[in-house]
């Protein structure tokens, strides 16, 4: 990588086996037709001249400076940032807190320059405005009621500790002089609903798999045998990308009565603010004993790249899926997250008479609460389910009657 005090050139990769260059100005990256050092530095000179001129040529934005007061959300916020709960939140979680706490910050106030970040805080806590204030920045989300409803946690948890019972949140009242009647405008505030669609109903979540684009899948995947392994092996267990990539034969445990695929699911694995680890145990049936034995034997992981090894990341193995899905011809809007109701709807259609009550369900995908079992049982369809009913009534009567 040549460097210089303007700008720099890295050579970012190779393309059939020619390199190729990228200039880099500012942080802003511009591909370079250069396959060689020697002319990609002499073409980064002469693109950078021009860019340099334009920038010039173009007048700056005027932006305003503004150092926030001691008693501002803002500096309330910072020391919500550095406290000990906010650090025991895993990494991701912090990531996505401090982004939608700065997207608090940096919501415009209406009709004026000033932002939420540079607000009082006895306005949020004192203020009668306070919980349109909250509506306010939720709305700015438009139709993402699930960004919406991320931005009113991220500011209702701040709340909760400020006004907690913790030390540190003790000394931040002192600091910041909050008074014993202070409230949390988030109290008040109900979640964000999902717009209508052009069909007047609301959308939740994923856009679920149907069983017909499920079986267009596994028919058009038939000769690829890692694609459909990868498709029946999402279908039988349900697995978030992050716990499929995982999956091997390690977690084949035998019991008395059978075999058993148990995992811990790595979503909120280790989080200090649940009791325990989320498992999942799923029942060694004939479809999935059989898919596992189609897994070569050298195989520890039963999901490989293209590369014959197991995958690193999940971005990987979606981006992979995502090719998949459009080489098949299925339609946008579909992703290996939205396999999981399709999976719920499987172990219903094929082994209703493993399900004793809800918690088969919650145990086989690894749920914690009834209200995950409802999100992915609520489409299913009810007629199938009255007509599995109808022939267990009928095998029961004809075996009392044998």
């Amino acid at each position: 990588m040549r460097q210089c005090k303007e700008y720099r050139i890295k050579q970012s990769g190779h393309r059939d086996g020619v390199p190729f260059f990228d200039l880099i100005v500012n942080g802003h990256k511009y591909r370079l037709a250069a396959t060689t050092r020697d002319a990609a530095g002499r073409e980064a000179k002469a693109r950078y001249k021009v860019i340099a001129a334009a920038r010039a040529a173009a007048p700056s934005p005027y932006r305003r400076i503004v150092r926030p007061s001691p008693s501002s959300l803002q500096m309330a916020f910072s020391a919500y940032l550095a406290s000990d709960t906010f650090k025991l939140y895993k990494r991701l979680t912090q990531t996505q807190r401090r982004s939608q706490i700065n997207q608090v910050l940096n919501t415009k106030v209406q009709r004026g320059q000033r932002t939420f970040g540079e607000s009082a805080l006895s306005d949020w806590l004192h203020g009668p405005e306070a919980p349109d204030a909250v509506r306010y920045v939720m709305g700015t989300c438009g139709t993402k009621a699930a960004q919406a409803n991320h931005l009113r946690k991220a500011m209702d948890q701040f709340f909760i500790w400020l006004l907690g019972e913790e030390p540190q949140a003790a000394e931040a009242r002192l600091m910041f002089n909050v008074g014993k009647h202070a409230a949390n405008p988030c109290l008040h505030v109900g979640k964000a609903k999902p717009k209508r669609g052009a069909d007047g109903r609301m959308r939740r979540g994923y856009t679920p798999f149907t069983a017909e684009q499920v079986g267009d899948w596994l028919h058009a995947s038939k000769d690829d045998p890692e694609q459909n392994r990868v498709v029946r092996l999402l279908l039988m267990t349900g697995a978030r990308l992050s716990d499929l990539i995982l999956l091997n034969r390690l977690m084949i445990k035998q019991t008395d009565v059978g075999r058993i695929l148990a995992y811990t699911c790595t979503k909120g694995r280790g989080s200090a603010f649940r009791q325990a680890d989320s498992i999942a145990v799923i029942p060694m049936v004939p479809e999935l004993d059989a898919l596992i034995s189609e897994v070569p034997a050298d195989r520890l992981v039963f999901i490989h790249s293209a590369h014959d090894r197991p995958y690193s990341c999940t971005e990987g193995l979606g981006n992979r899926i995502r090719e998949w899905r459009r080489d098949c011809g299925l339609p946008e809007g579909l992703s290996a997250h939205s396999m999981r109701k399709a999976a719920t709807h499987w172990w219903l259609r094929n082994h209703r008479d493993l399900l004793a009550n809800n918690f088969s369900l919650k145990t086989i995908f690894g749920w914690v609460t009834d209200k995950e079992l409802e999100r992915y049982t609520a489409d299913f369809d009810r007629a199938q389910e009255a007509r599995g009913m109808l022939i267990k009534l009928a095998v029961r009567h004809k075996a009392g009657h044998g």
